[in-house]
């Protein structure tokens, strides 16, 4: 039987998506239509984050592609920070000398700074690491059998449901509690190497690029 935990917040960057809406005269109703295509994926990410985790307490929604390649808690955390120093690296490479560009996707990342254009990098980051993490699915059969069993609660979930608020638009969904894993390592970012910091920075945050209104609002801004 399953049991369903409902989650309630504002979605990322609600206030200026809100804003954005309202001058080009945008409908919720209509954003939400196109948006529907990235839903499942987002829950998928979400249930694997909040509860079934194998790893970790604080999970980040990457840890799924790892099960099987991973034995401990601490290897997947080795693991989960290689992708996301990775995409870090990425970013610096494409913008070597413009480092007020740099300053701009951190501030994206966190969610601190409405940047339509580091908003997009992000997104496209994202989408490559988690296609090359897609692909090794294909030789990794246990990966593959928790994707497969994940989605699987996920197409019994509900659909998001939003509404707008005077600061932003907020969102009521529900992710399966009936496969909790309460994974084993609380990830302590303060207790891992200076190096790593920025790395396990983008782990957490980044999945804010894969948000559904999100996604869709970045392709309006793209059209």
């Amino acid at each position: 039987m399953s049991t369903l935990i409902q989650v309630e917040n504002k979605i990322p960057f609600a206030f200026p998506i809100h804003c954005w809406m309202e001058i080009d005269a945008v409908a919720l109703d209509e954003m939400v239509k196109y948006s529907r295509q990235f839903e499942r994926s987002f829950l998928a990410w979400e249930t694997v984050r909040k509860l079934r985790n194998p790893f970790f307490q604080n999970g980040t929604g990457f840890e799924g592609y790892f099960v099987g390649r991973c034995q401990t808690p601490e290897e997947a955390l080795d693991a989960v920070l290689k992708v996301n120093q990775e995409m870090l690296d990425s970013a610096h490479r494409l913008h070597r000398m413009n480092y007020s560009f740099q300053s701009r996707l951190m501030k994206a990342l966190t969610g601190d700074l409405y940047d339509p254009e580091a908003m997009q990098e992000w997104s496209a980051l994202l989408g490559a690491a988690l296609g090359r993490l897609r692909s090794q699915l294909y030789h990794n059969a246990q990966a593959s059998t928790f994707q497969t069993e994940t989605y699987r609660s996920v197409y019994r979930l509900p659909v998001i449901v939003y509404y707008e608020e005077r600061d932003g638009i907020a969102q009521r969904y529900a992710i399966d509690f009936s496969d909790a894993r309460g994974g084993r390592l609380l990830v302590n970012p303060g207790l891992l190497k200076p190096s790593q910091q920025d790395a396990w920075l983008v782990a957490e945050s980044v999945g804010r690029f894969g948000h559904p209104l999100v996604r869709q609002f970045l392709r309006s801004e793209q059209s």
